[in-house]
């Protein structure tokens, strides 16, 4: 923890070892053993919001080849002013929150409810990047049952990481908890559009399995 500041997080995620330089993610390397599952199922837990969200965070990402100059949205020039100030989750203070949110107004950038906002949206990154590695990198599905699946529905449900919650019921889609999670969320009202098409297409392509 950052002495004399203000944390924002939750101490499971304070303590969050991967910078966001790279994106909050994950080494390939890192060791699939015990501590590092039961870290991940922390993070997860203390990520996921009590309900669903107005709007699904975070953000979905530009796509590079689509974006000229100053044509990229506007948050993603926040970010960079927050990355540059918050370079690991300990770092993300009300001090810092408050120096990145005046750099924005010189900057002319709408600031309103700027701590609530980009204190979930890191949350948020966090969040993804952690469900990503349970379900693409842990090669041990028992140790992930049925904690992940469970959690990962949640997420989905809740709006929050949304396609990599997805992405981790179908990378372990061997496991009948996963096959049964994707089931359960195709019928759920009021998924965005291209979640629900994910759901339905992993759903159609594992049909005899289901």
């Amino acid at each position: 923890m950052i002495s004399n500041e203000t944390p924002l997080l939750p101490d499971v995620v304070r303590a969050y070892p991967f910078s966001w330089d790279y994106g909050f993610i994950w080494p390939p390397e890192t060791e699939q053993g015990e501590e590092n599952l039961s870290y991940a199922r922390a993070v997860l837990e203390a990520c996921l919001p009590p309900a669903a969200l107005a709007s699904p965070e975070p953000p979905e990402e530009p796509i590079v080849w689509d974006c000229k100059g100053d044509e990229y949205p506007e948050w993603t020039g926040i970010r960079s002013i927050l990355r540059e100030r918050m370079p690991y989750a300990q770092h993300v203070t009300a001090e810092r929150m408050a120096d990145a949110k005046a750099e924005c107004a010189r900057q002319g950038i709408d600031t309103t409810d700027f701590e609530e906002i980009w204190t979930r949206r890191i949350i948020a990154w966090i969040a993804e990047q952690t469900l990503y590695w349970c379900g693409l990198m842990v090669d041990d599905e028992k140790a992930l049952t049925p904690w992940l699946m469970d959690l990962a529905e949640l997420y989905v449900q809740r709006g929050m990481a949304g396609e990599k919650a997805v992405g981790a019921l179908c990378c372990t889609k061997a496991v009948p908890e996963s096959r049964a999670a994707l089931a359960r969320l195709a019928t759920y009202e009021g998924l965005p559009d291209e979640i629900r098409e994910l759901i339905l297409y992993e759903l159609r392509s594992f049909p005899s399995r289901r």
